[in-house]
């Protein structure tokens, strides 16, 4: 009885503290719209129901924002989050709350401390090491595999030529999947020939599962989580892929022991993987975090590029007037060639660059950013302090279409991006890679690849889609019909 009467106390007294806490935080807030909430669970009603009926309400709660100052606030059971849907509030935070947000977590077990989800003090002495990597004179000897896959991509792309529509993402993905594992780990997996493999089943279960924890609120506690039939079959599935990987670390790990002391080995022409450059920089990093920080990139960033690239090639498949422009400007460039794209050659992309930019702030494949507030900060649109505690959820979905970017924002128009135009824009109204200091490290190696891709496709087909209508959002943003498209082969000038 004694026990029981001390836990009940102590109960009682963390209620309590809560309840106090949550008062303050909420009195501080006081002038910020909010939704209705229910007891217990606040605003996790919006997170009920299918994912495309919670995109309609987050769209629900950033009409809200809007008609406020641009920010608004919702309570996920116990704790408070921001919303904000304006541009200088959201610079604010990204630039000074750079700890990612405790739902990141969910990716802990699969990703580790890699660079995606690292605790801050982690994350600001990794990328200091792992920017160089990125550098545009490294990513840039990849051209020559991004080129051989694309050219894999239109080989595949063929069957479907002339033929009813089909989605294109499927191939997109394994596309870049083939470009992403032998630039970051020196591997050729040859996804886009064998596309079923258990290491990719395995990744592919994880992915599932995940966007279903992060979306059914109830299975977000770890203690019911982890009752599930969800918590093993995950486990087993992340064990595969860490498998795969570590062995690739393994192996890449005795060859560099075995070239260290060789210098005409370390110097053999080969490709250097990003895996390959990890070794005996400034911090020597263990297995395990060389196996984190792979799997980040081949993980985090490459479904993101792969539907960038579905996105644009259904709009241009929309826009035939943009289409034709961004052929003009692929011929000016090629002529009828149909080898694969040089830097000088990107370096040339104008307009294609200008409509994947409007591609991605149309569709916005990442559409909430999620920040701890660690401090009390103050933001200078709504002119609310928020709370040390809380979070904010930046929602980059509806800065892409607020009034940042003047009428119609709705309407697909490339050329927002022409420089004219864009010089008193909001350096924070364009979010697609975050901003700020923990902005995404491969933002300029993700361009290379969109654009490589695009400029094969396009010169190698003509594209024709329907509107993309209805979306839903997982972790990503994804069309309930897939990226239909139709395709037929070009006739190439002489």
């Amino acid at each position: 009885m004694i026990i029981l009467a001390i836990i009940f106390l102590a109960t009682c007294v963390l209620w309590l503290y809560w309840a106090a806490k949550a008062r303050h935080m909420d009195q501080m807030t006081a002038s910020l719209p909010a939704l209705p909430t229910l007891p217990l669970i606040g605003n996790g009603s919006l997170f009920l129901g299918d994912t495309q009926q919670i995109l309609k309400n987050l769209w629900t709660l950033a009409d809200l924002a809007f008609k406020h100052k641009n920010s608004a606030k919702l309570w996920l059971g116990p704790k408070l989050y921001v919303a904000i849907g304006d541009p200088e509030d959201a610079q604010v935070v990204l630039e000074n709350c750079l700890d990612k947000d405790v739902v990141y977590r969910f990716l802990r077990p699969w990703l580790g401390h890699g660079l995606f989800v690292a605790p801050v003090n982690l994350w600001k002495a990794h990328r200091k090491v792992l920017l160089p990597v990125f550098h545009n004179k490294i990513v840039e000897e990849y051209l020559g595999v991004i080129a051989e896959q694309a050219d894999v991509l239109v080989e595949r792309l063929n069957e479907r030529v002339d033929a009813k529509q089909f989605d294109v993402l499927k191939y997109i993905t394994a596309c870049t999947l083939d470009i992403v594992f032998e630039t970051a780990m020196g591997e050729r997996m040859d996804v886009q020939h064998s596309p079923d493999t258990p290491y990719l089943r395995a990744r592919h279960t994880v992915m599932e599962i995940l966007n279903m924890r992060l979306f059914k609120v109830w299975l977000q506690p770890d203690c019911i989580f982890n009752l599930t039939p969800y918590a093993k079959q995950q486990r087993d599935n992340i064990d595969l892929t860490h498998k795969f990987t570590d062995e690739v670390v393994q192996k890449k790990r005795l060859e560099y022991e075995r070239k260290k002391g060789d210098l005409k080995g370390q110097n053999d022409g080969k490709l250097r993987a990003v895996l390959d450059l990890l070794f005996g920089r400034e911090i020597e990093f263990t297995d395990e975090q060389l196996r984190e920080h792979i799997d980040s990139i081949t993980i985090a960033g490459n479904d993101t590029t792969a539907l960038v690239i579905a996105y644009t090639l259904v709009l241009l498949g929309i826009h035939q007037d943009a289409q034709e422009r961004v052929l003009q400007e692929q011929e000016s460039i090629f002529g009828s060639s149909t080898r694969g794209s040089t830097k000088e050659d990107l370096q040339q992309m104008h307009y294609l660059e200008r409509v994947i930019k409007e591609s991605m702030r149309l569709y916005t494949v990442v559409p909430i950013i999620a920040r701890n507030i660690d401090r009390d900060i103050y933001l200078p649109t709504c002119g609310v302090t928020v709370p040390a505690g809380a979070g904010a959820v930046i929602g980059a979905f509806a800065i892409h279409q607020s009034a940042a970017w003047g009428p119609k924002p709705e309407v697909f128009d490339p050329d927002r991006f022409l420089p004219e135009r864009s010089q008193n824009r909001h350096p924070a109204a364009f979010l697609p890679f975050s901003y700020g200091s923990r902005n995404c490290i491969g933002r300029n190696f993700g361009m290379l690849i969109m654009k490589s891709i695009i400029s094969t496709v396009v010169r190698s087909y003509k594209i024709e889609a329907d509107e993309i209508g209805p979306l839903k959002v997982e972790m990503l943003l994804f069309p309930i019909n897939g990226h239909q498209i139709k395709i037929s082969r070009r006739t190439l000038l002489k």
